[in-house]
């Protein structure tokens, strides 16, 4: 079997040569002969899987190391019998530490505050679990879900009113819902004065131009805005990066727990693809986890803010990304190529001070001792 598959997924080599003879590439220089005689595909969300990748190919199986799949054009692999898998999931955790350490950072995990996220999936899901665990207010909005099954559900104008409004959305531009654009010069200038708008779902989701068109000229509710994913990607507006608070090359699921998780899923999915036996599978799974994760690590901690900032600086990110602002095209998938290893929050064994400060970390991940 003959394996294509992006150099930048992790253990691509150490899990997937088990299965085949693997040949990695750049993810986004991936083309039609690359792939014209290989049995699988594996990519992440810089390539994108359509016909005029494959119609002349022998693929049979597409894998994405990602928790989304608007990359994938999914009605063309389904109708030539191609199976696809994705990684949903993978990296909520790291997405979640991306969102506290911006909060950290802008001092906005005073109890009083109140959050709104748009989409409650594997990622929003997640960061609504922890924050109610904290004991904040949270607004969710997502015409997907029952409200009957969800009394946190709102509608979208209901998240002007709060403090902190997090973007975790799939790109999508047909259907009754679509979430290209979504957010847009009204729904800015509405917002609560000071608040806070977070996007680590897809770049479009927010109107990129609108954005800065409102934070250049208007911006009368003096807005903040932190912002890891762009419109469009890598050719992110110089301006934009210029006036939000916090930004970051696309990289708020890039914990080392959410790259191998995604990694792991994917192997899982070929080896059933495969016909591979269930106990080859797990072993293959336990030694790799043994063998990648490692020790937990022992920090102190006097506060939620010092545990969070501890086990990610998303100042660094922040400061890397507009080091690079004369030539971020090429820069932007160099960072995130040589991202450095950040651990979730389940890496840290924390020695805790109070049994609040155990509890509302507890509630994040952290290990106790």
């Amino acid at each position: 079997m003959k394996i294509i598959a992006d150099e930048n997924i992790p253990l691509v080599n150490q899990l997937f040569s088990e299965l085949g003879d693997v040949q990695t590439l750049q993810g986004r220089d991936i083309n039609a002969e690359d792939v014209r005689d290989a049995d699988a595909l594996l990519v992440r969300s810089v390539t994108q899987v359509n016909k005029s990748l494959l119609t002349a190919s022998s693929i049979k199986y597409v894998g994405t190391c990602t928790i989304g799949t608007d990359h994938l054009d999914k009605e063309y692999l389904t109708a030539s019998g191609i199976q696809f898998a994705s990684a949903p999931g993978c990296n909520a955790w790291g997405v979640v530490q991306y969102v506290f350490a911006a909060l950290a950072e802008l001092a906005k995990l005073d109890k009083a505050n109140k959050f709104g996220i748009i989409g409650c999936g594997n990622v929003g899901g997640r960061l609504y679990r922890a924050l109610k665990q904290l004991g904040f207010q949270c607004y969710c909005y997502d015409p997907f879900l029952d409200v009957k099954e969800n009394e946190h559900l709102c509608d979208l104008p209901d998240l002007y009113h709060c403090d902190v409004v997090c973007v975790h959305t799939p790109l999508t531009k047909t259907g009754p819902y679509p979430t290209y654009h979504m957010l847009d010069r009204q729904f800015f200038a509405k917002m609560k004065h000071g608040a806070v708008l977070l996007n680590a779902g897809r770049g479009a989701a927010i109107d990129n131009a609108s954005l800065l068109d409102y934070l250049q000229n208007d911006n009368e509710n003096e807005l903040e805005v932190v912002l890891d994913v762009w419109e469009p990607e890598p050719e992110i507006n110089v301006a934009l990066l210029d006036l939000v608070t916090f930004a970051s090359p696309h990289i708020a699921g890039y914990s080392f727990e959410g790259k191998v998780n995604g990694s792991l899923m994917i192997f899982e999915s070929l080896c059933a693809f495969l016909g591979k036996p269930e106990e080859y599978v797990t072993s293959v799974l336990e030694r790799t986890r043994r063998s990648v994760y490692g020790e937990a690590e022992n920090i102190s901690a006097d506060t939620l803010e010092q545990a969070i900032k501890h086990s990610y600086n998303i100042l660094l990110d922040d400061k890397n990304l507009r080091a690079v602002r004369s030539s971020l095209a090429v820069e932007f998938d160099r960072l995130r190529k040589n991202y450095p290893v950040r651990r979730e929050f389940s890496h840290y064994r924390a020695e805790f001070k109070t049994q609040e400060l155990s509890d509302r970390l507890a509630a994040l991940g952290f290990n106790s001792r």
